[in-house]
């Protein structure tokens, strides 16, 4: 009998005595429940704004991301997204050569670095016009995956998971690529499951909802917490 992600998650964590995971069940809809989330916009009809320099703050906490999960495990879906994230990260890296760091939002490579803003939906938003929850989603351009470099606080709901100290993401995943290195995602999209990561070395990578599990030969899960 397969144990869903979620549930398997939240024993693993609970033995440890950490508790995570609270807050991201709590928005996963029990069974039978009908939960309808806001409708997004359509791809393309974002308006984008003026991107920031490379490094600048972004200062306020990101929207409440609405999406719920419920992952796909359609084969094609997932080899679909995985082209998606591998010419994004294309573009980042691009980008990267004339900035000397990856960008504050994935906004920031249109249209100089991604002209085609449907590599940023993936094919399961497509077909249902979800996005990837729990995380943060772009603000001035409509896409499925969450970038986990923002410089933004980290989200109450990922907070909920990983408790520590007040900190941006960008600050955090920093602090997680002294134990994996470029191994951190950089992109990610858990309209899959397994979930998807681009990381920012450049690799496109399958793990659970918590990539972090991947890695527990190098450090204990509560090391990647935020301190």
């Amino acid at each position: 009998m397969k144990i869903k992600t979620t549930a398997l998650l939240s024993v693993m964590l609970t033995s440890i005595g950490l508790g995570y995971l609270t807050s991201a069940q709590e928005l996963k809809p029990k069974a039978g429940e009908s939960v309808s989330a806001p409708q997004p916009a359509q791809p393309g009809s974002a308006t984008k704004a003026e991107p920031e320099s490379a490094g600048t703050t972004v200062a306020g906490t990101p929207p409440v991301n609405p999406n719920e999960y419920k992952p796909s495990a359609d084969k094609a879906e997932s080899a679909a997204c995985k082209k998606n994230l591998e010419k994004i990260n294309g573009a980042i890296e691009a980008y990267r050569n004339d900035h000397h760091d990856v960008p504050n939002w994935l906004s920031e490579l249109v249209p100089k670095y991604l002209a085609d803003t449907n590599l940023l939906v993936c094919p399961v938003t497509t077909r249902t016009g979800q996005q990837s929850p729990f995380g943060v989603l772009d603000p001035k351009i409509f896409s499925s995956y969450l970038y986990e470099f923002t410089p933004t606080p980290i989200p109450e709901v990922v907070k909920g998971a990983w408790p520590g100290p007040k900190m941006t993401m960008r600050e955090w995943k920093r602090q997680q690529m002294k134990l994996v290195g470029p191994e951190v995602p950089l992109v990610r999209c858990l309209l899959h499951e397994p979930a998807l990561n681009l990381s920012i070395g450049g690799k496109v990578y399958e793990s659970p909802v918590l990539w972090e599990l991947n890695f527990t030969n190098v450090a204990k899960v509560e090391a990647f917490s935020p301190h």
